[in-house]
């Protein structure tokens, strides 16, 4: 699979003579040589193949983020484009091997040691069928990239698809982060910016999601500090800028009563749309109402024992979200999770709430009309099992939406009175109760596998002193066997671009997540945390 790349983006007329002249699959990078949108010129007489790399760029640039690598999936089928800001150009070994330069190569840093236990596993194995745990949208997108490379899916869902924390009917897509470089910031952007791509590409026509951006509003000063921050990183203002509360409103439709930071490329989206169209491939086979009871790896093959029998395949993902912590597999199961509950709420639309056009987001959030319906919320409970509705919740929700924007709530709930829980199932409680997993650190959990017993005894001398030099001691991972999971309240922004750095790890593709996010996300942090603390998992 070559991997082209130049020194600075090349215009379309050359994009498309190497497309025409190159076997697909194609990876494309680019290194930019300063943080700010880059430009496209065609030529004085375009191809039809020119035009359409220019419409294509465009677009997929709107989102472009300079913490990171940018992946600009199948900008053409099964051609890839990579724009890579100025910091990052000197570290692409960190994606992509080998490269042929098309231009003068960018001088590379030499690669900086990576702990044994963030190493990728030695044992590759090409992966001929894969067992995916979990039908949310880590777990729907997780199979939908391995299935478009060809391999053959059997998703296991307990419940229902997206019906845990992946069934709420609006969320949000844009990126509530830190004005710092942090991991997180930098997982959020590329996030961002991969699942608007997304969305683009698999819905292009679909009403489940949009609206005219997403507000985010300066509700106390702490969060004024934050957004004022992010809104004087100029390079950035394509993707959020600072906005008065005059403009906010003009924006919105509606007054706002605050000035805030305003994503135009964010929006509202139906998760379980999404997640439908993702599992909608002739590779991936669904089971809903089939929870796991036990895993257990035959030398081949990774068995899934499930009240509606077993199923086989050579890899195992486990993308169980919330069910993170009852994993059948004890090596999922003891890494540190918690449950975040959450409960949103839904409300028929009013004549002044139908003029909202954008989503509103501070302490609570509600969305743009759809159906005829608003979606708002949510709660926001640590250390909960309980996804069961509750009318105190609902309460909760409106005194915020109220705080939020009381004009707003008002004309909403004068047509839509509180009410208790009908004993009529003709008239369900409006609104969506479910567990999300969240990490101890909050970032995802994410990658290869580890065997912890075996962990426990090859680092051991860790315990001892966490410095210990060990850089020669392979990890003992279990094989082909990944994770998915734990990301919380940001899944719609995180857990897509991780499912594809989870594909390129067992397929042997570029890589979209830097080795930093790597070693951030990997669930041998936590395994190898214990060990230093003297802390057993098993």
């Amino acid at each position: 699979m070559p991997i082209l790349a130049w020194n600075t983006p090349p215009a379309p007329a050359e994009l498309a003579r190497v497309i025409e002249t190159h076997p697909a699959p194609l990876h494309l990078v680019a290194c930019l040589s300063e943080n700010r949108m880059p430009n496209f010129p065609l030529s004085d007489a375009p191809t039809e193949l020119e035009g359409r790399l220019k419409t294509r760029l465009d677009q997929a640039v709107k989102c472009l983020q300079f913490n990171s690598v940018n992946f600009l999936e199948n900008l053409l089928p099964d051609v890839h484009i990579w724009l890579v800001p100025p910091h990052r150009a000197d570290s692409l070994y960190e994606h992509f091997a080998p490269i042929e330069w098309q231009t003068e190569a960018v001088p590379q840093a030499a690669p900086k040691p990576v702990k044994p236990w963030f190493r990728r596993p030695q044992a590759i194995t090409p992966p001929e069928s894969a067992l995916v745990i979990g039908a949310g949208i880590a777990g729907a997108a997780t199979a939908r990239k391995l299935a478009e490379h060809g391999v053959r899916v059997t998703v296991l869902e307990a419940g229902k698809a997206a019906q845990g924390g992946s069934g709420n009917r609006q969320g949000l897509l844009y990126a509530k982060i830190s004005p710092h470089d942090t991991e997180q910031t930098e997982l959020l952007l590329a996030g961002y910016g991969y699942t608007r791509r997304l969305l683009q590409d698999l819905l292009p026509d679909s009403d489940a999601w949009g609206g005219d951006g997403v507000l985010h509003l300066n509700f106390d000063e702490a969060e004024r500090k934050r957004n004022q921050a992010l809104g004087l990183q100029q390079h950035h203002a394509h993707l959020y800028r600072s906005v008065s509360a005059d403009e906010a409103a003009q924006i919105a439709g509606i007054d706002v009563f605050s000035d805030g930071l305003y994503w135009p490329q964010g929006v509202w989206l139906n998760p379980p749309a999404v997640v439908r169209a993702l599992l909608n491939h002739p590779l991936i086979a669904l089971h809903e109402d089939t929870p796991l009871s036990a895993t257990e790896y035959d030398g081949v093959n990774w068995m899934a024992h499930t009240p509606r029998g077993s199923f086989s395949a050579s890899h195992i993902i486990y993308c169980m979200g919330a069910h993170s912590p009852n994993a059948a597999d004890a090596n999922v199961s003891t890494l540190p999770f918690r449950q975040i509950r959450g409960q949103t709420s839904v409300a028929a639309a009013s004549g002044f709430s139908k003029r909202l056009r954008c989503a509103l987001s501070g302490e609570s959030y509600i969305s743009p009309s759809w159906q005829g319906q608003h979606c708002y919320g949510a709660t926001f409970v640590l250390n909960s099992n309980d996804d069961a509705w509750h009318l105190h919740e609902e309460t909760a929700n409106r005194a915020a939406l109220q705080q939020l924007n009381p004009p707003l709530a008002q004309s909403l709930f004068e047509q839509n009175p509180l009410r208790s829980v009908s004993d009529d199932l003709s008239d369900p409680p409006q609104g969506h109760a479910a567990l999300r997993c969240d990490s101890p650190d909050h970032l995802p959990v994410v990658g290869a596998l580890g065997d912890i017993a075996a962990m426990q005894t090859a680092y051991a001398k860790l315990a001892l002193d966490k410095n210990y030099r060990l850089d020669n001691v392979p990890c003992p991972y279990l094989p082909n066997a990944y994770i998915n999971t734990a990301h919380g309240t940001r899944g719609l922004a995180t857990a897509p671009v991780c499912a594809a750095a989870i594909a390129a790890d067992i397929l042997s593709l570029p890589q979209p997540l830097s080795q930093r996010l790597r070693t951030a996300l990997h669930p041998n942090r936590a395994v190898i945390r214990a060990i230093v603390r003297q802390q057993p998992l098993l």
